[in-house]
């Protein structure tokens, strides 16, 4: 099969057919550690029988992937399409001298298909996603600021709890209310998902794969890192049992100013990109 016709196989999710795909995915089997390595060399020698495999095993985590994006500009069955697209080039470069499992290496691969295509699509897809990302917070930021205040928070303070400019929050305040689900994936899959497959079909341990895969991969980047970086990065980014911290809030903890909290935090932004460059997951800082 070529490799246009073998991407338009994988392109022709419909809002009509989707509920018949997804109880397609959902029965093929997961691989086992021993298939995935046979399969990815299979497939760097040409194999597409092996590429196909690989594949159609994994296209259940892109619609994981897919569900966190619904409502920016294309319907699921799109979004799905696209990540597929994305799978599909993970699987033709993947090699297990990677040393990384392929659904960590793919679901980079995943997502940037999936932004690729917010991205061109126009209109309010054009606002950055990471806005929109803010947007599921500023409910939460404002009932925490509220209680800490005794008083409705103003916008510079908010602005300052989440480390914005006044132009992020008011692009994150326009989107709030159309991107609010962002925040609950559980009630996400419940208000769309429970109509077209059931727990059974996805269940949470393959999501769980994903995450235990993820953390592995956070856990090894993070050992690029002097201790003091990484603890910086732990608490801006609320790894491990914190919570994202401010860099304020960062500086306080640490008797460093906001600003020299910031230099260290760009400094092991730039080990960590040449750390994942390194290991071809050149998008995981995205």
């Amino acid at each position: 099969m070529s490799k246009g016709s073998f991407a338009n196989f994988y392109k022709g999710v419909s809002d009509d057919a989707l509920g018949a795909y997804l109880k397609r995915i959902a029965q093929v089997p997961l691989l086992k550690k021993e298939e995935e390595l046979r399969l990815g060399r299979a497939s760097q020698r040409g194999d597409e029988k092996a590429l196909k495999q690989l594949v159609e095993a994994n296209l259940r985590f892109v619609v994981k992937v897919a569900l966190r994006y619904r409502g920016c500009g294309l319907s699921l069955p799109d979004l799905i399409n696209e990540g597929n697209i994305g799978l599909l080039e993970a699987a033709r470069r993947y090699s297990p001298d990677y040393n990384v499992k392929f659904i960590t290496y793919a679901v980079w691969w995943i997502r940037q298909a999936i932004m690729q295509a917010l991205a061109a699509g126009g209109g309010a897809v054009r606002l950055p996603l990471r806005k929109a990302r803010l947007a599921s917070q500023l409910d939460d930021i404002r009932a925490d600021l509220s209680q800490q205040l005794q008083a409705t928070p103003t916008d510079a303070e908010v602005t300052e709890e989440l480390d914005l400019s006044a132009s992020d929050l008011e692009g994150a305040l326009h989107r709030a209310g159309q991107l609010a689900f962002l925040s609950d994936d559980i009630g996400l899959e419940q208000r769309i998902g429970m109509e077209l497959y059931d727990a059974k079909q996805l269940p949470p341990a393959d999501y769980e794969l994903i995450r235990r895969s993820l953390r592995e991969e956070v856990e090894r980047m993070l050992g690029s890192l002097t201790s003091r970086e990484r603890l910086i990065v732990e608490l801006r980014f609320g790894l491990g049992r914190e919570e994202a911290m401010t860099l304020k809030e960062v500086g306080k903890r640490l008797k460093l100013s906001r600003e020299r909290v910031r230099q260290i935090e760009e400094r092991a932004k730039a080990k960590l990109r040449v750390w994942a460059k390194s290991r071809h997951l050149k998008d995981y800082l995205n």
